[in-house]
């Protein structure tokens, strides 16, 4: 994983390179991205508004049917989300997410963890979190679509049989196009955006981080004992998420206080 501090790798047992802090400010940054493309995104859509053309008005017009209208809403919804790509490119984790990718390569092709080796491997790779988060977008937004499209309205529990019957078929539509193109479009996102080619202090983290879990795991043994907190604690996902609380909980107290930071944030 990137971390402002570096790389942080772990497999499952042991790890290496940024540790806690690491992790933990990572949500902060993640975080903190999320409510600058959100601002960036509701400041345009208010001067498009101030200039004659609502793209909510236009997006829930009347006029289109229904499934039409969901898909538009959700992706006029969905604007912050490739924003916050386009802004991770631009900040130095992308250079640090793509050397993680380069030393999980060499480790896995069983290479020398050297620093021109490591440079020549690709950024992109298949199991990144960016793929599983490509997909899910995708399966949500044709799942909805479809969903207004054949399930009854209005919803109520009177309508439970149609509610599930359309629930099935957006999922029958959904499902294909995720399970296809999650990593070819993940693997696009990553490449275009969520990474940059790593500096050579970067690579020199990863290469650093990767020497210390073949270190450690090799201190441990094969005979070590599996817990699965452990190795939820490892993936580092719980650190992150305690960072993004972080930022999150004193700003939800903040826009409580003053409800024009919560409209200029669109929140």
């Amino acid at each position: 994983m990137a971390t402002p501090l570096g790389v942080y790798l772990t497999d499952g047992i042991v790890s290496g390179g940024a540790g806690f802090w690491g992790l933990f400010l990572t949500g902060i940054v993640l975080g903190a991205l999320a409510l600058l493309s959100q601002a960036i995104v509701n400041a345009a859509l208010t001067l498009a508004r101030a200039h004659g053309h609502d793209v909510w008005a236009w997006a829930e017009s009347p006029a289109r049917p229904v499934a039409l209208r969901a898909w538009l809403s959700a992706l006029v919804s969905g604007l912050p989300v490739p924003l916050i790509f386009v802004l991770l490119r631009l900040i130095p984790m992308s250079g640090t997410h793509a050397a993680e990718h380069q030393v999980v390569h060499c480790i896995e092709q069983g290479l020398p963890l050297t620093p021109d080796c490591v440079r020549a491997m690709p950024r992109v790779h298949p199991r990144c979190g960016t793929n599983l988060f490509v997909g899910l977008s995708l399966f949500l937004l044709v799942f909805v679509g479809a969903f207004c499209a054949a399930a009854p309205a209005p919803l109520s529990l009177a309508n439970g049989v149609g509610i599930a019957d359309g629930a099935t078929v957006a999922l029958v539509l959904a499902a294909p196009p995720a399970l296809l193109f999650w990593r070819r479009i993940g693997g696009f996102v990553q490449q275009w955006f969520a990474t940059r080619p790593a500096t050579d202090r970067q690579i020199a983290g990863g290469i650093r981080a990767a020497q210390e879990v073949l270190r450690r795991r090799q201190q441990t043994g094969e005979g070590v004992r599996f817990r699965p907190l452990r190795r939820a604690w490892s993936m580092g996902f719980a650190q992150v998420l305690l960072g993004y609380a972080a930022l999150l909980g004193p700003l939800s107290l903040a826009l409580d206080r003053w409800p024009a930071l919560a409209n200029w944030l669109g929140m």
